[in-house]
C-alpha cells in the first residue's frame, strides 16, 4: 500500500470513532489483560471494578448537582462553536478527527453504561448515562457544525442517508441527557439528610482504632487458592472502642460478601459497631477459588435456599480461621491491650452478621461459635440480602443451637437482582424453626423489606450492594446503619448489665416505628418505609424455582 492511501487512512474519521470506541472500551480490557483466573473471573472482576468506580464518581459528582448541568450546557455549546469557528482553517480537519474520537469513546462508556443498567445500576444513577450523554452530544455538535459547511447547496437523499449514522448517535446523546435533565438540574426533591444524633448519626459513644494481622494459613485452604489468590495478602481487621471503663466488652462478627474482601468495603459497619461499644473481627476470606480438582461430571443441587458447592468448604474454614485468628489476636496484641485497658473480651454477648455471599458463611460460623458458648447471654444475628447456605452436613451449622434469647434480623432489598429472594425467605424459616427444634417466637426473628423510592435525585435505590460502603447514600443512612447500630448498642448494653439501655435499643430495631419510618423528602413527603413481613414464604414474587423443596 502506498504512502498516500496510508495517510487517508490516518485521515478517516471513521479510524478515529473505532480508536475512541477502543480506548473508551479500555476500562474492561486492560484490567482483564492484567488479571488472573478464567474469562469469567477476569469479566466479572473488571465490571466490578468499574461498577464501584462510576458509583464513586457518580456519588461524587451529586454534590454538584446544577452546575453539571450548567457545565454541560456550555460544552456543548463551546463544541459547537469551536466546530463552526474552524472551518477552513488549518485546524479543521485535526477538529473532525477529534470529535470523532469523542465520538467513538462516549459510544463505547454509552454501550457500557446501557449493559451494566440492565444488569445492575436498574435506573438508580441519573448523573452518570446524563454525563455519558453530554460527552457524546459535545462530539456530535462540534462535528455536526465542523462538517455542515459541505452541505450548503441543496440537501439531497444521498445526503440525508449519510447522514443517518451520526443522527443516530445525536438521538442516543438526547435520550440520555433529556430525560435526566431535570434531575441534573437540582429540580427534583433531594433524600433526607443522615440522622444528627442518635443511631446513624456520626456521633458514636466511642472513637475507634483498627488494628490487622496476617494470619499463617494452613495449606488445607491455601491448596484452594487460585493465583490471584496466593498474590494477596490475607488478613484479619480488629475494631476496637476507646474509652471502655467496663468490666468487660461484647464481640461483634462482620461476614463480606462476594468480592468483598477489602476492608475499605464494609469499615462503615464496622465503625457502627464498635463505635457503640462491640470489639470487632472482620476477617478477609477468599471469593474465588481453584476448583480444578472438582470432577468435570459433578452436579451442583439447590434446596431451601442452599447449596452444596464444594467452595463453601475453603469459605467456611478460612472466615472460621480468620474469627479465631482475630480473638488470639485481641488477647495477646500490646497495642489493643492497651486500648481495653482493664476490660475484658466477653463472648457470651455476641454480634454476627454477613452480607450476600457472607450470609452463608454465617450460618457456619456461628454454628461453631455456638458450641463454644458464644452468644450465651446475648445475640443478634443479622442477615444481609442473603446469599446461598451449605448443605453439607458438616457445613450446614446446626441451628438448634440458637438460645431462646436470639433476635434475627433477614433483610432483603427491593431491587436486588444478584440473589433470589426465596433465599433469604427460607433461611428466615430455618432460624425461626432452629432447624426443627423447639421454634423461636416469631416477634423475634424478623424478616425486613427495604423499599426503592424514585421519587427525587438522587433516587433511593434498595441494591444488593447498600449494606456496602462505596454505595452508602441516604437509604443506607436511615435503612441499614441505624439499624445495626441499635443492634450492636443492645449487644454492648446488655455486656456490661445495662438491662435500660438494653431493652430500649431492642425495642427500636425489633419493631414498627423509628426503624422503619426511613425519613421524608425534602418536599415534605415520606420516603417509602420499611416493611417487616410476617409470613415470607407467603409471599407471591420471587422465581421459587431457584430454591426448590425437596
Amino acid at each position: 500500500m502506498n504512502e498516500l492511501d496510508w495517510q487517508k487512512i490516518v485521515k478517516s474519521q471513521i479510524l478515529w470513532v473505532i480508536i475512541g470506541f477502543t480506548i473508551g472500551l479500555s476500562v474492561i480490557w486492560w484490567p482483564m489483560l492484567n488479571s488472573n483466573g478464567s474469562w469469567n473471573e477476569r469479566l466479572f472482576g473488571a465490571l466490578f471494578f468499574y461498577i464501584v468506580d462510576s458509583i464513586q464518581y457518580a456519588m461524587a459528582a451529586r454534590g454538584f448537582v446544577g452546575w453539571v448541568a450548567f457545565l454541560a450546557i456550555i460544552l456543548v455549546g463551546m463544541a459547537a462553536i469551536t466546530g463552526r469557528n474552524l472551518r477552513s482553517e488549518p485546524a479543521e480537519h485535526a477538529y473532525k478527527l477529534f470529535t470523532s474520537f469523542v465520538i467513538g469513546w462516549g459510544l463505547s462508556r454509552v454501550i457500557i453504561y446501557f449493559l451494566l443498567n440492565l444488569a445492575f445500576f436498574r435506573g438508580s444513577i441519573a448523573i452518570l448515562p446524563f454525563m455519558f450523554g453530554t460527552v457524546l452530544l459535545a462530539g456530535v455538535a462540534g462535528n455536526l457544525t465542523i462538517n455542515s459547511s459541505k452541505f450548503k447547496g441543496e440537501i439531497t437523499p444521498m445526503i440525508v442517508i449519510r447522514k443517518i449514522p451520526i443522527l443516530s448517535v445525536l438521538l442516543v446523546s438526547l435520550i440520555l441527557t433529556l430525560p435526566n435533565l431535570v434531575a441534573v438540574a437540582g429540580l427534583l426533591p433531594s433524600p433526607p439528610e443522615r440522622p444528627t444524633d442518635g443511631y446513624g448519626s456520626a456521633d458514636f459513644p466511642y472513637e475507634v482504632e483498627e488494628f490487622s494481622l496476617t494470619p499463617d494459613f494452613p495449606d488445607n485452604m491455601t491448596s484452594w487458592w487460585n493465583d490471584w489468590a496466593h498474590e494477596q495478602e490475607w488478613n484479619v481487621h480488629v475494631f476496637v472502642p476507646v474509652g471502655l471503663t467496663s468490666e468487660s466488652v461484647g464481640v461483634a462478627v462482620v461476614l463480606h460478601g462476594y468480592q468483598g474482601e477489602k476492608v475499605e468495603y464494609y469499615r462503615d459497619t464496622m465503625l457502627s459497631l464498635a463505635g457503640q461499644g462491640l470489639v470487632t473481627i472482620f476477617p478477609q476470606y477468599v471469593s474465588d477459588m481453584d476448583l480444578s480438582s472438582i470432577p468435570a461430571d459433578f452436579e451442583l443441587n439447590y434446596t431451601l435456599g442452599g447449596s452444596d458447592h464444594p467452595q463453601h468448604l475453603p469459605r467456611y474454614t478460612m472466615a472460621l480461621y480468620g474469627v479465631d485468628a482475630g480473638l488470639e489476636f485481641i488477647n495477646s496484641d500490646t497495642g489493643i491491650s492497651e486500648v481495653l485497658g482493664t476490660t475484658e473480651l466477653n463472648t457470651d454477648h455476641l454480634w454476627i452478621g454477613g452480607h450476600s455471599m457472607g450470609v452463608g458463611t454465617t450460618f457456619y460460623v456461628l454454628s461453631e461459635l455456638l458450641g463454644r458458648g458464644f452468644g450465651s447471654q446475648s445475640l443478634v444475628v443479622d442477615l444481609e440480602a442473603p446469599w446461598i447456605h451449605a448443605t453439607q452436613e458438616d457445613l450446614t451449622g446446626n441451628m438448634s443451637q440458637l438460645p431462646d434469647h436470639t433476635l434475627v434480623h433477614v433483610v432483603e432489598y427491593e431491587t436486588d437482582i444478584v440473589v433470589e429472594e426465596c433465599i433469604g425467605r427460607w433461611q428466615h424459616a430455618r432460624l425461626t424453626a432452629r432447624d426443627q427444634s423447639p421454634p423461636l417466637p416469631s416477634n423475634q426473628v424478623r424478616f425486613l423489606q427495604v423499599p426503592s423510592d424514585l421519587r427525587g435525585f438522587p433516587k433511593l435505590m434498595a441494591s444488593h450492594y447498600l449494606p456496602s460502603e462505596f454505595v452508602r447514600d441516604s437509604l443506607a443512612d436511615h435503612s441499614y446503619y441505624p439499624r445495626i447500630e441499635a443492634q450492636a448498642d443492645f449487644v454492648a448494653s446488655s455486656a456490661v448489665g445495662d438491662m435500660t439501655s438494653a431493652d430500649a435499643a431492642k425495642s427500636w430495631f425489633m419493631n414498627e416505628g423509628e426503624m422503619t419510618d426511613l425519613g421524608s423528602w425534602s418536599d415534605g413527603v415520606a420516603v417509602k418505609p420499611m416493611k417487616i413481613v410476617s409470613f415470607p414464604l407467603e409471599l407471591s414474587d420471587g422465581d421459587w424455582d431457584a430454591c426448590p423443596q425437596p
